[in-house]
């Protein structure tokens, strides 16, 4: 097997842990997100969720076997300098496609449409019943991500409270050091399955919605192009729809077209 054009043919080095095992022949290196229950995370040594299992399909289409792909954790805050730089071939890591972040990156896509919405301890849940009710409130979001400016614009009266990482903002919810979660309505649907036993729920209020996509390095047309051929044959025999089952069946998250 020949490298793809564009693509690693080694792995790339970074903060994240790589799949188990030595790879044989060309790598791909993905960028991940690793705290996200149901979409993309890293627990016990392995990866799952709906945007790994997305990224290895359109790996799967591009050439690379399991064994081939390399994930590396991309956080809003530095996944466009790893696909900059080299460190990942392309990412699926809740990366929207808005105007500023495809001035950065090339996209292939969508593979998803998601609303932004609030997670809020269930004990609060008669208290905050939308947006509006986050006027003065407490809002944590993590850094670099879209969900602060939207919640503020939505609720201009809101306090914004930024953490590193979705967990972080689990526990500042569950201490009462934040009133909310501010963030895309899929991973907050994980975040309260993983919770469990209803203690964090979703508001419901939807906001924002925006289009996730793959994200490659700027420039790369030629690669965007082989990753939205993959997405539509995704699309078409069926594997988008049994993701998006399984999706819904982890977290209870249901998209429009599911």
């Amino acid at each position: 097997m020949t490298p793809l054009a564009g693509c690693a043919a080694a792995p790339s080095t970074g903060g994240a842990p790589s799949v188990a095992g030595q790879p044989g022949g060309p790598t791909i290196a993905i960028g991940v997100a690793t705290d996200e229950p149901g979409m993309g995370l890293f627990h016990d040594g392995a990866y799952s969720g709906f945007e790994v299992d997305v990224a290895r399909y359109v790996a799967g289409k591009l050439g690379y076997a399991s064994k081939q792909i390399i994930f590396r954790q991309a956080r809003p805050s530095d996944r466009a300098a790893m696909l900059a730089d080299g460190t990942v071939d392309m990412v699926l890591a809740g990366y929207a496609m808005t105007d500023a972040n495809e001035a950065e990156a090339d996209f292939a896509g969508p593979y998803l449409t998601v609303s932004q919405d609030l997670l809020v301890r269930a004990s609060d849940a008669t208290a905050i019943r939308s947006v509006a009710d986050m006027a003065g409130r407490t809002a944590c979001v993590v850094v670099d991500g879209a969900a602060g400016a939207a919640l503020k614009t939505a609720a201009p009266a809101v306090r914004i409270q930024e953490r590193d990482t979705y967990p972080q903002c689990v526990t500042a919810l569950i201490v009462g050091e934040a009133d909310a979660i501010a963030a895309d309505d899929a991973i907050l649907s994980g975040l309260a399955a993983a919770k469990g036993h209803g203690y964090l729920t979703l508001v419901g209020d939807r906001y924002g919605a925006v289009d996730y996509g793959i994200a490659v390095k700027d420039g790369d047309s030629q690669l965007a192009a082989r990753l939205d051929t993959a997405l539509r044959d995704m699309s078409a025999d069926g594997t988008r729809a049994r993701l998006l089952a399984g999706l819904q069946a982890e977290t209870g998250y249901r998209t429009d077209g599911a």
